[in-house]
């Protein structure tokens, strides 16, 4: 014979799953970057006021080191030229 079951076998809502798991397990590994500049994150924020008629700002992030810069542009078509710009920086 066997043991026999009463009730739910199966939990039917994902939520409750979650809840009930003993442990979260994550698939993505999470590294530290120590080379500088491998891993650049861009932002572009539109809308802001200045007094020159510049309408976007562009934010440079480095991953690894925190370093941020901030541009100012007038259209987004030199959003282009200023990554380039950034790059022959950090070359």
């Amino acid at each position: 014979m066997g043991a026999i079951l009463k009730g739910l076998t199966t939990v039917k809502y994902k939520l409750c799953r979650v809840s009930k798991a003993y442990k979260v397990i994550s698939r993505r590994t999470l590294t530290l970057l120590i080379v500088p500049f491998y891993r650049i994150h861009l932002n572009l924020i539109p809308r802001i006021v200045a007094f020159n008629s510049n309408k976007y700002a562009v934010y440079f992030l480095n991953d690894a080191t925190r370093i941020n810069k901030v541009d100012i542009i007038v259209k987004k078509l030199s959003l282009t030229q200023r990554v380039i710009i950034y790059y022959n920086i950090i070359k």
